[in-house]
């Protein structure tokens, strides 16, 4: 490994060699050129000599709380960063290239502070995808690995917006996460694809572009050129809508109405002033095979069905004359109800899901659920499937359709992982359906199907191979020694990584609402027991041992949901030990706060809320080993209270906790409460979670 100065000379003296060689003449503006990448190399050596020091001593070695942690984040910082500045000085044969991506070498690095150095897993997953960019050259290849990851392939934009594959990788991203891209729309903006990407994005996801409008930023300035607008009229129309009525109205959402002329954009804008009137429109608008603004018509949607889920949610004591009512005295179509289930997936209570379900089936008005599927447009269907499968409702759904009908299904459930948005997530999908499904005779179809499609692209040598390989090995469909299933380590939390420095630190997640208070409180008091102690700080608290083996967890007052917070945070970073288990207790659209959070200290992550099954992926780029617990439906302060304070016992008492062991264990002592039994048998073990496992197993094949 070449480092510092000596790293820095090799590069300066091969550049003069090269010079010399071929005969280069040292004009004053190329030795100004190569001064700079001199400066820069230097640059870069220093801050990562910077980093190096951030642990108190300055030699090579990025020292954290273990050793796997240790070696991770000196493998980061000092090794692949060195690998990627080696290419970029000798293998990039224009000076200015080198500069500029030398530049955007050092801004990254640039992010990294002693507050954060700790978590690298989030700078590592940017950096193996620079690696790999800077040392793949088959296209095609490069292509695919950036759409399966189009979070990270956003924030290293400037490492390929020049190649070939780039507006092929960006436009795919416009589909994918709109959002983002917008945010970073900057770094492309000198780039004449640039214009066919907002084009992309204002035909998926309008309502994201118009708030970038009337304001002066790279969006709105490829908008006003006139040239630009002519040859995209998706930007025409969008200037039109935001010239007529602003930026704030929800007329974008019928921008493919606006544009063929359909409806004019006042029309259009008072049409959208009613969002539950809104909802049925949207959803009959929807069902057309290509329509514009798709991702933003879903977000609209899910906001209508989750309004109204969470209402009859609150409502699961009551009887369903009352919790129903407004599916029932509105008599909600077949369609409607359907929407109700896929859009709130993350929320949606068992009882809630069979009520709404049930319904739909009554009022389905075709003879095949086949046929269903088709009327509402195919949306969503892996995911309806999916939830059928979990609610052990897909046996009745299948038998409204003939054998050649679910062979059709199946086989299209199967097929064109790679045209997705998301292929691993749609991937996960497939590896939960075909767990969870009873009959036998099913399981064998989705098994054919799964294995004819393999057949289909097997020789192919892209990640969609691999993807369908990785699907195979871990539903058992087919054995391949390249494949690594083994759960074994999955099966167990391990005594020798859950205490670090002879401590174990728990970090738990509350929030400023009800459920927060209460769940909060019944925690407490679950733990009023011997060998139990709790210290007040103020706005949290520290839930201790006070005998057997030390251990720690910190709970910030829901009360004070940010100080808190805050408080524990910088505490962690004080003393530079972080969770071993890090606890999400709130509802789900609380849990990015939690996800944020953790770091690759975390050996267990709990999700305790809603569809908490739904944000693994994300958990794992934080923190990859981390083992993870999570309900498929519903979390409940029973099951999350019982299932946490049986873990710690384990820990205090200086045990492995074996997950077989426990889980039988809690469902024992849940058995006597009917609710919170029937919940936690919606809860994953990390021994028997498929998707987990999954995204593992792809990762390494990659």
């Amino acid at each position: 490994m070449i480092s510092g100065l000596s790293k820095h000379l090799f590069v300066s003296n091969l550049f003069y060699l090269t010079c010399l060689l071929t005969g280069m003449c040292f004009t004053n503006s190329l030795v100004a050129q190569e001064d700079i990448l001199t400066k820069l190399n230097l640059q870069i050596d220093q801050l990562q000599q910077q980093i190096d020091s951030f642990d108190g001593s300055i030699d090579q070695k990025v020292n954290l709380t273990e050793e796997r942690q240790t070696k991770a984040a000196t493998e980061l910082y000092i090794e692949k960063f060195n690998r990627i500045q080696e290419n970029i000085n000798t293998s990039e044969a224009d000076l200015m290239a080198r500069k500029r991506l030398l530049s955007d070498l050092l801004k990254l690095l640039e992010t990294v502070r002693p507050d954060n150095y700790f978590l690298y897993n989030r700078m590592n997953l940017n950096v193996d995808m620079i690696l790999r960019i800077r040392q793949i050259q088959d296209e095609k290849r490069m292509t695919s690995i950036l759409k399966s990851d189009v979070s990270t392939s956003i924030n290293v934009i400037p490492f390929y917006d020049f190649k070939p594959y780039a507006k092929d990788v960006l436009i795919h991203a416009a589909r994918n996460q709109p959002s983002l891209l917008l945010s970073k729309f900057s770094l492309i903006y000198s780039h004449k694809y640039s214009e066919d990407v907002l084009a992309e994005l204002c035909a998926n996801a309008p309502m994201n572009v118009c708030f970038y409008m009337g304001n002066d930023n790279p969006v709105y300035r490829t908008m006003l050129s006139e040239p630009t607008r002519n040859r995209h009229p998706e930007l025409q129309t969008m200037m039109k809508i935001f010239e007529k009525v602003g930026s704030n109205s929800r007329a974008y959402l019928l921008i493919d109405a606006v544009q063929k002329g359909s409806l004019s954009v006042m029309d259009a804008h008072n049409k959208t002033l009613d969002r539950d009137s809104l909802f049925t429109y949207l959803l009959k608008y929807r069902e057309k095979s290509s329509v514009m603004a798709s991702y933003s018509i879903d977000d609209e949607i899910r906001y209508t069905a989750l309004k109204r889920v969470r209402v009859m949610n609150d409502l699961h004591e009551e009887a369903d004359s009352i919790r129903f009512k407004v599916c029932d005295t509105t008599n909600l179509n077949s369609q409607e109800l359907y929407a109700l289930l896929v859009f709130a997936e993350d929320e949606i209570f068992t009882s809630t899901f069979l009520g709404l379900y049930s319904r739909m089936m009554d009022r389905m008005n075709l003879k095949s659920s086949f046929e269903f599927l088709h009327s509402v447009g195919m949306v969503r269907y892996r995911t309806f499937i999916k939830m059928c499968a979990a609610y052990n409702t897909l046996p009745t759904f299948l038998s409204r359709m003939n054998e050649w009908e679910k062979r059709a299904l199946f086989n299209r459930m199967v097929n064109g992982l790679d045209r997705e948005p998301n292929p691993l997530e749609e991937a996960v999908v497939l590896a939960d359906t075909y767990g969870a499904l009873a009959n036998s005779e099913d399981k064998e179809i989705f098994g054919t199907a799964l294995k004819k499609e393999y057949e289909t692209i097997h020789w192919k040598t892209d990640e969609n191979t691999k993807l369908y390989k990785s699907l195979l090995s871990v539903t058992g469909l087919i054995e391949n020694p390249e494949i690594n299933t083994d759960i074994t380590e999955l099966s167990e939390l391990m005594r020798s990584s859950a205490f670090k420095k002879n401590e174990h630190i728990q970090q738990h997640f509350f929030f400023d609402d009800i459920d927060g208070r209460v769940s909060y409180s019944s925690f407490l008091q679950r733990f009023n027991k011997p060998g139990w102690t709790t210290v007040d700080k103020g706005s949290y608290v520290i839930v201790q041992s006070t005998y057997g083996r030390k251990v720690k967890l910190f709970l910030n007052k829901p009360t004070s949901e940010y100080a808190g917070q805050d408080a524990i945070r910088e505490y962690f970073k004080k003393t530079g030990r972080f969770p071993d288990i890090v606890v999400h207790r709130g509802h789900s659209y609380y849990v990015s706060t939690t996800i944020e959070s953790v770091t690759p200290s975390a050996e267990l992550v709990i999700l305790g809320s809603c569809g908490g099954y739904n944000n693994i992926s994300e958990v794992m780029n934080y923190s990859p080993n981390a083992q993870i617990i999570a309900s498929k439906q519903v979390g409940t302060r029973y099951v999350n209270n019982e299932l946490i304070f049986d873990i710690c016992e384990q820990l205090r008492q200086d045990k492995d906790v074996v997950w077989e062991t426990l889980w039988t264990q809690v469902g024992k002592t849940l058995a006597s409460n009917k609710t919170a039994s029937e919940r936690f048998a919606d809860y994953l073990p990390p021994h028997r979670n498929l998707g987990v496992l999954l995204i593992r197993t792809y990762r390494k094949s990659l």
